[in-house]
């Protein structure tokens, strides 16, 4: 289960872009008095001021701008998302890569492929987990209706599971529609499915696996005629 904490403006300690490492953070706004080296006020460009976080760590320095509306944004190096689970499949994972490395420059072209991930994942499903074999991938409404239906999930997570699952296909959809949700504006909203997207494999891939391997050690101690 990853533990991961993404860099936001002013907070006190995050996985640093730098070394990827949990640690506190020192911030500075741009800009030092010669004589004291002290921080003065920010640099402003424009509409935006300029700050760093300092990582206690690696001594890296990240820079962050601030604009007019109090709208954060890690500037240098790139905004990258939670890093995703290792019980992902491959050919997800590598599109949830690619939805991290455009993150910081198009939030709205990372919903988009984290609708295609989770394609991919309900196609992982398939062909690669018998229960699921029946599954029909060509409308992922439906997709997700089946696999809320096939899987063996707790009461209590049900819901929460299928509306993680439509809440990236809606989201998806919509992004390719300015006019009805413009996710540029609210970032935010890509790091949530991020987050909901390697939940959804815990649940429905790492757990399902972790429940039939204690099955299976069970079994070689007891031996089969027990159970």
């Amino acid at each position: 289960m990853n533990d991961y904490v993404r860099p936001e403006f002013r907070k006190e300690a995050f996985h640093c872009p730098y070394c990827k490492t949990y640690a506190q953070m020192e911030w500075y706004a741009f800009g030092t008095d010669y004589h004291t080296g002290r921080p003065l006020n920010a640099v402003f460009m424009g509409s935006y001021s300029f700050y760093a976080s300092y990582c206690f760590r690696c001594k890296e320095g990240a820079v962050w701008t601030l604009d007019t509306n109090n709208n954060a944004k890690l500037f240098f190096p790139r905004e990258t998302a939670i890093p995703p689970e290792n019980d992902m499949p491959e050919k997800a994972k590598e599109i949830y890569n690619e939805a991290s490395l455009v993150l910081g420059d198009s939030p709205r072209a990372s919903c988009a492929l984290l609708r295609l991930a989770l394609q991919e994942i309900i196609e992982y499903l398939k062909t690669n987990i018998d229960e699921y074999k029946q599954l029909k991938t060509d409308n992922l409404n439906s997709a997700i209706e089946q696999v809320m239906n096939i899987g063996n999930f707790h009461p209590s997570e049900k819901d929460v599971l299928k509306n993680m699952l439509n809440a990236i296909r809606v989201v998806g959809n919509n992004v390719v529609h300015p006019s009805q949700l413009n996710i540029n504006d609210n970032p935010k909203i890509a790091n949530i499915l991020f987050e909901m997207i390697n939940f959804i494999v815990r649940e429905i891939i790492t757990k399902p696996k972790e429940r039939e391997e204690k099955i299976k050690q069970l079994k070689e101690v007891l031996g089969k005629e027990k159970l």
